[in-house]
Order: structure tokens, then C-alpha cells, then sequence
């Protein structure tokens, strides 16, 4: 039978000592090591924030637009509203519209300024023209032909040279945006 005792004397060894294969594996993390260069771009981020009163403005006014205040939701406002047909296409034509948005208000201070200001014409036209009618009982038929005339033709003219490539469907998907965001609802 073979020895496999292991005898060390007078000596000094700098880490472990194995008789076989070592399959240990051994994870140092340092975390008071950060990345130079995250800390250079928080800083800078910290700057513009701070030096940039439009661009904070601007995103205020945005951010105000783009919350979620209430968890009911579109799907369920729309049903509220007896307008279950429409609910797939909402939620489409408000995801498409919400691409554009994002894509768009991404890359321009400009841009976020003018979704903002289309974004709170068609809230306040909502409020004051359809939703009157809609708390009236008045047929869905002439509050669609109304959102036409009242907010989808106004805002393409508004528009103009249309930068952003908006067509009705994503009009509408800004009302269906504002809905899911609950600014504006569909029934009382």
C-alpha cells in the first residue's frame, strides 16, 4: 500500500498547500475601485443637469406628461368608456407613438419641447371638448368624428413640415398615451 503521507518541515509557504489538483477558485472584488470613467460621466451628467435650467425645465414638463398617476390603465379606461373595440389598436397606435417619442425626445431638447406642447394641446382640448361631450352620453360615433375634426386635423396642420413623421394613427396613439398616462379618461 502506498504512503501518502506528507511531512514539511522548516519551511515557509505563501499560500495553500495541495497535495492533488487545487480546483478552488478564488474571487477577489475590490469595489472601492470604480470606473474613471462612469465617475467622469456622473459628473458631467451632474453639470449639465445643474448648468442647464431649459433642459430641466423641459424634462419637468415631460416627466409630467409621461407619468403614470393612476394604476387603472388604458385597457381598463377603455372599458369604462364601453369602447373594448378599440382596445388592441390603442394599445398598438400608443406603442408606436411611444417609440417615436422616446427615439425622438432622446436626441433633441427641441424635440421633447415640441411633443411636450402637442402632448398638452390635445389634453386640453380633450378635456374641454370631448370629454364634455363624453360625460353627455353623446354616440360614440360623432365623439369620433369630433377627435377628428378637434384634435387629429389641428395637430397635423400644427404640425407643419412634420419632422417627426407623425400620421393620424399616431395622434391618435398621443390620446391613447395620455389615456394610459391618466390624463384624460373615457367615461365619468
Amino acid at each position: 500500500m502506498p504512503n501518502n503521507d506528507i511531512s514539511i518541515q522548516d519551511s515557509s509557504i505563501g499560500g495553500k498547500v495541495v497535495g492533488r489538483d487545487d480546483y478552488s477558485l478564488t474571487i477577489s472584488t475590490n469595489y472601492e475601485q470604480r470606473s474613471k470613467y462612469l465617475e467622469d460621466l456622473y459628473e458631467k451628467v451632474h453639470k449639465e443637469i445643474n448648468e442647464n435650467e431649459e433642459l430641466r425645465e423641459s424634462c419637468e414638463d415631460f416627466d409630467y406628461l409621461n407619468s403614470d398617476r393612476d394604476v387603472i390603465g388604458l385597457e381598463e379606461k377603455l372599458k369604462n368608456g364601453k369602447r373594448e373595440n378599440l382596445i388592441d389598436w390603442a394599445k398598438e397606435a400608443k406603442e408606436r407613438f411611444h417609440k417615436k417619442l422616446f427615439k425622438y425626445s432622446q436626441l433633441s431638447l427641441s424635440a421633447q419641447q415640441i411633443n411636450a406642447y402637442i402632448l398638452s394641446n390635445i389634453k386640453r382640448t380633450f378635456i374641454e371638448e370631448i370629454y364634455v361631450l363624453i360625460c353627455n352620453n353623446t354616440p360614440q360615433e360623432q365623439i369620433n368624428t369630433l377627435i377628428t375634426e378637434r384634435i387629429i386635423n389641428p395637430v397635423k396642420t400644427e404640425l407643419g413640415i412634420n419632422l417627426f413623421q407623425y400620421n393620424d394613427a399616431d395622434i391618435q396613439g398621443m390620446i391613447y398615451f395620455l389615456t394610459g398616462n391618466c390624463h384624460i379618461k373615457w367615461s365619468n
